[in-house]
């Protein structure tokens, strides 16, 4: 497509032209009109150019305050009305409401429905909703409702579109990479296991101290060392070795790595007698999200609070997964660039950057280096100070919650007035961000809290904007390293809106844990300095090597999550085969004839006994409820795999291909035994009176949560790292060998030979 020939179609048939049809120039054009007339909105050029992206399926980079929100109703409104339907999913509840009531007249004069779904919206209301041509809705939203159809026993209960069209991802790196790996989860009460005794498992492991567990410093897991084990199994008086002893290790190692690796105020905070988390990358409280396995119960263990039970997982699917259901998927960011390579290896989405409308006239200075976290406070405050002084705004972005109200506490004392933004205070956050342009405002926020809300020099109506730009703009400043530059570069991108003035500047140290974790002294060598050095730090090849650790933490991330993509597909596989399996029991596109085939003689008692038509519907029902069950139990099974898989390298096996061959052999062998189950099912039935006796085993109450694991189980298994390095080497030498004997090379067991065929 010619751009530049297209907009200028756009803008004149906008002017004075007519349009009769669909064609996505006539369809911008109307758009065009109706953001100018409801809106009083005249679009720029640039944008024109980013919706044409986003209706191509591409991934859009725009700066901060470029307009992304109306580039994603062009798009929406094109597909809309060529018979699509259009989710926008958005990073935040707040951001879903305000885009959609925002740009509801320019919907409404175009004749597209529009509505919006957040955490609040009834169940009742969302099947409407989801019949509109274009919602707005989080993607976590979104992903809840996919999975709680999962236990629906009506079809009518069910809200979830059956066929998925297109989704437009706003905050996309958020969404698609950095939140891209944590499962939602579906839990029901149906033979919940509770937690129970995590309390007491605590108080007894304060006995367990140094020598008896290490940390693994990649993954902060902690595990017990051989004298450790030993003092544990005179503690709890039993093997915890043994294949009944698995529960209690587990709840163990989660009561030691709660004691010792988890921080309150950094990991999580305690509020109203709960545990929240805190996202890693925003800073900010994760409300809904819980640490995996026993690790929850051990933390509120930890702060003596109730132990909670959270049900049993019935179904789960990582955002990462659900976005890939869209048949058509594009997205928008202001760091598309940074994630062009992951965008298209896991999503097969192509990136174009949008330049912006003015040249960028902020100042972007090079990292500051400083010998420890004490230098690096000194400098930090000072550059705020500094800035105060002359009534410039200031916005910090810091790494914790601990730190943000440090840093606060710092400044107070120097009678310097600040607004903290962490995940204690962050209900009115898009007002507090949307003040941080303000003459004289110091505002101090955990990494990138307001996402989506523009910054405006001068304050959100610019009254002060002269003096503002007069005195340099915004200043933003970071207080470490991230482990991402795209963090670094949309905390910079919060400065220097449509070509205002700004400067951003940032500060790291050589005990930042980024710097130790990536061994920046072994990195640097003799240039890292012996002695303590105050100021910032010079030595050119020092800051080469600093810059160098960022780099080296975003390869080990992106193919940690490449890998991880490809460790769970077998589960991906399994869901969906389950999911649209029990799809079609309750929709009555497929009736179960396991009673007329499997339970032949107890099937006509049956019918002598009940209507055939109510049967068959029970029938349904009963294998849909079971089908609920025996995901279950994969889910359970596949959870216990992931803790010991590592285990058969020690036999000489590929841990991560037997993962896979287990896997498919439990589902097969599980799927195999459901015929038996359901037969029994129907012996119950025949004692029933009348059908209505017949009370299926559904849950009666469900919860949808977070499960904030980010693949942890997998990272604490390296081996399981270079899973398909591995195969490719293991299958080139039995390629090898079978060459020299003038053998045929044997066929691979289970969902890992299906999915990779003989190495030809």
């Amino acid at each position: 497509m010619d751009k530049k020939s297209t907009i200028a179609k756009i803008k004149s048939l906008a002017q004075n032209g007519e349009c009769t049809g669909n064609s996505i120039e006539e369809v911008f054009a109307e758009c065009y009109r109706a953001a100018e007339k409801t809106l009083g909105i005249t679009p720029f050029d640039e944008q024109l150019s980013a919706a044409l992206s986003l209706s191509e399926g591409r991934m859009v980079q725009m700066q901060t305050g470029e307009g992304k929100t109306l580039c994603a109703v062009f798009a929406a409104c094109h597909e809309a009305l060529n018979g699509g339907q259009v989710h926008i999913l958005t990073f935040n509840d707040y951001l879903a409401n305000r885009d959609c009531n925002w740009m509801r007249p320019i919907y409404d004069e175009l004749g597209v429905t529009v509505g919006c779904i957040t955490e609040s919206t009834p169940r009742g209301e969302r099947k409407a909703l989801y019949q509109r041509q274009v919602l707005y809705v989080t993607a976590k939203e979104a992903g809840f409702d996919y999975l709680r159809d999962f236990v629906c026993f009506e079809t009518g209960e069910a809200v979830f579109p059956e066929k998925l069209n297109f989704a437009i991802v706003d905050e996309a790196d958020s969404i698609l990479i950095d939140e891209a790996r944590i499962p939602l989860v579906i839990a029901g009460d149906v033979a919940v296991k509770e937690s129970g005794g995590v309390d007491k498992v605590y108080e007894k492991v304060a006995a367990l101290g140094e020598g008896d567990f290490a940390v693994d410093e990649d993954t902060r897991n902690v595990y017990l060392t051989d004298s450790g084990a030993d003092k544990a199994e005179e503690i709890f008086g039993c093997n915890i070795y043994a294949a009944d002893g698995a529960e209690l290790l587990a709840k163990i190692c989660a009561c030691l790595k709660a004691r010792e690796e988890l921080s309150e105020n950094k990991d999580y905070i305690v509020k109203d007698g709960s545990v929240l988390l805190v996202d890693e990358f925003t800073g900010r409280a994760a409300p809904g999200r819980v640490f995996p396995g026993e690790l929850q119960a051990a933390v509120e263990a930890k702060h003596g609070l109730k132990i909670t039970s959270r049900g049993r997982i019935m179904g789960n699917i990582a955002l990462q997964y659900f976005a890939r259901l869209y048949p058509k998927l594009s997205g928008m960011t202001g760091t598309a660039e940074a994630a062009r390579e992951e965008f298209e290896k896991i999503y097969g989405i192509l990136t174009d950057v949008i330049p912006t409308r003015l040249p960028c006239a902020r100042v972007d200075k090079p990292l500051e280096l400083y010998y420890d976290k004490d230098e690096k406070r000194k400098a930090i405050i000072a550059a705020i100070k500094g800035a105060a002084d002359i009534q410039r705004p200031v916005l910090v972005g810091s790494e914790s919650i601990e730190e943000s109200e440090s840093i606060a506490e710092d400044l107070r004392k120097l009678g310097i007035e600040c607004q903290v933004l962490n995940a204690k205070n962050n209900a009115e956050e898009a007002v507090v961000i949307a003040k941080a342009g303000e003459r004289g405002a110091v505002t101090i926020s955990t990494n990138m809290a307001g996402r989506g809300v523009d910054i405006k020099l001068g304050g959100v109506d610019s009254a002060d904007k002269d003096f503002v730009v007069g005195v340099g703009g915004l200043l933003v400043l970071a207080t470490s390293m991230r482990e991402s530059s795209r963090i670094t570069k949309q905390l910079r991108g919060r400065a220097g809106r449509q070509g205002d003035v700004g400067e951003s500047r940032f500060f790291a140290s050589l005990d930042d844990d980024i710097m130790r974790k990536n061994e920046l002294k072994k990195l640097a060598g003799r240039h890292y300095p012996s002695a303590k050095i105050e100021g910032a730090l010079t030595d050119k090849t020092l800051l080469k090597e600093a810059e160098r650790v960022q780099r080296i933490s975003e390869g080990n991330t992106f193919d940690e999550r490449v890998n991880l993509m490809k460790y769970t597909m077998i589960g991906e596989k399994h869901r969906n085969t389950t999911f649209a399996r029990r799809s079609s029991l309750l929709d009555g596109s497929y009736n179960a004839e396991m009673w007329q085939k499997n339970a032949v003689d107890l099937y006509q008692r049956a019918l002598e006994k009940f209507p055939e038509d109510e049967l068959q519907r029970l029938q349904n029902r009963i294998l849909a409820a079971l089908l609920n069950e025996f995901h279950s139990d994969y889910l359970d099974y596949t959870a216990y795999l992931r803790e010991g898989i590592h285990l058969t390298q020690v036999a000489g096996r590929n841990p991560a291909e037997e993962y896979n061959i287990a896997c498919e052999e439990y589902y097969e062998s599980a799927a195999a035994s459901i015929p038996e189950r359901m037969a029994e099912k129907l012996e119950d039935v025949l004692e029933c009176a009348s059908l209505d006796d017949y009370v299926i085993d559904m849950p009666t109450r469900t919860y949808t949560y977070l499960l904030n694991d980010m693949g942890e189980e997998f990272k604490t298994k390296p081996i399981l790292m270079g899973m398909f390095d591995d195969y490719e080497e293991e299958t080139e030498k039995l390629s090898d060998r079978s060459a020299e004997n003038n053998e045929e090379e044997p066929e691979k067991k289970g969902f890992f030979g299906k999915l990779f065929g003989k190495k030809k």
